[in-house]
């Protein structure tokens, strides 16, 4: 995570990161939702993704996030409506055992700084980046992070997502019916190379998705890099996630899609991780769900991260103003090997 403070945007104080922020009217804002109050707001701004723009907000000696779209979204009506989303699903969450850092205030008047946008509460913790910062415990704390990762992920599988009011942000009913269509329709939308054992891929994937789900909230980006864990105070304290991030992708559908997608990078061979029966039993004891078919929610949810990341790298191919990363490239390819080997394996989960 980087960090970039208000005085590399630009130098005027009521214009610090241009076609992004608009301190005066941000002011104004604040105070009518009573978020602090004197003049001396500023801002330090998070690089984070491509898709939408994160700061931190200083008022005295408080701090918020807030969050909005990029300044130059592929759609503007979308990246809107992406945020009102991400505020009512996290907004949601309240009551539950869901780590999530609170959703404070939703601003829908794009006159304020041009796009709609929330402010949240700051959560102090860290990214469990590769490898684990000794300040959560090192590669010894790789087991504790998992635990707390499947708790959580267990926890929001457990949503009622009628009674939290969110039943109109997804469509569960033929969810699984729609993924690999949809997915293989993007992709070839955009393709411009041979990508080996797609046809393979998609056709085990249509001929063997389960005949049957049970809707509930999915976050659909379900890795620890979207998270925030507390860092180590003493033996007798170890580490927490205090927050599940980035919560665009999220949507009323099929649960066993995020731990399919948790799941699918992680080896029984991997003595720093939980086992996949493990794994399984503990998120089925939060939940209350009993998976089945996983093996096929790993490689569909495998699938799509390829088809995703592959349209990133084409846009940044046909992008003049920017250099293709080869690494996005070869990590397509991995992806779409990994779905092979997951396919193959599919009937032993």
């Amino acid at each position: 995570m980087r960090v970039v403070s208000q005085s590399e945007g630009t130098t005027d104080p009521d214009d610090p990161f241009p076609g992004l922020l608009r301190i005066g009217p941000l002011r104004t804002w604040f105070d009518e939702v009573d978020l602090g109050s004197g003049a001396d707001l500023h801002f330090e701004r998070i690089a984070m993704g491509e898709s939408n723009e994160v700061f931190v907000a200083h008022r005295g000696d408080e701090r918020w996030v807030l969050r909005r779209p990029a300044a130059v979204p592929l759609s503007v009506d979308g990246a809107n409506r992406i945020m009102e989303r991400e505020f009512r699903f996290q907004r949601a969450l309240a009551g539950t055992d869901v780590p999530h850092a609170e959703p404070l205030a939703l601003c829908t008047d794009t006159g304020v700084t041009g796009a709609v946008f929330y402010v949240m509460e700051f959560v102090d913790g860290l990214i469990a980046h590769e490898p684990i910062p000794e300040d959560l415990g090192g590669p010894a704390a790789s087991q504790r992070i998992a635990e707390e990762m499947l708790d959580a992920l267990g926890a929001l599988a457990a949503v009622d997502h009628e009674e939290a009011g969110i039943a109109d942000l997804g469509h569960p009913e033929g969810f699984l019916e729609r993924q690999v269509d949809r997915w293989r329709g993007q992709l070839e939308s955009y393709q411009q190379r041979e990508l080996p054992g797609v046809d393979e891929v998609t056709d085990w994937l249509a001929a063997n998705r389960p005949s049957t789900t049970v809707p509930g909230v999915m976050h659909g980006d379900y890795n620890r890099h979207n998270m925030l864990f507390s860092r180590l105070v003493g033996h007798d304290a170890p580490t927490r996630l205090l927050a599940v991030l980035d919560w665009e992708n999220a949507t009323v559908g099929d649960p066993l899609m995020d731990l399919g997608y948790l799941l699918a990078g992680w080896s029984d061979d991997d003595p720093d991780l939980p086992t996949r029966v493990e794994a399984v039993t503990r998120w089925s004891e939060r939940s209350g769900r009993q998976p089945v078919a996983l093996g096929w929610y790993a490689t569909m949810t495998t699938f799509k991260l390829a088809c995703m990341l592959e349209g990133v790298y084409v846009r940044q191919s046909e992008d003049p103003t920017r250099e293709a990363s080869e690494f996005i490239a070869q990590l397509v390819l991995d992806l779409i090997a990994r779905a092979r080997r997951l396919a193959a394996e599919g009937a032993d989960w």
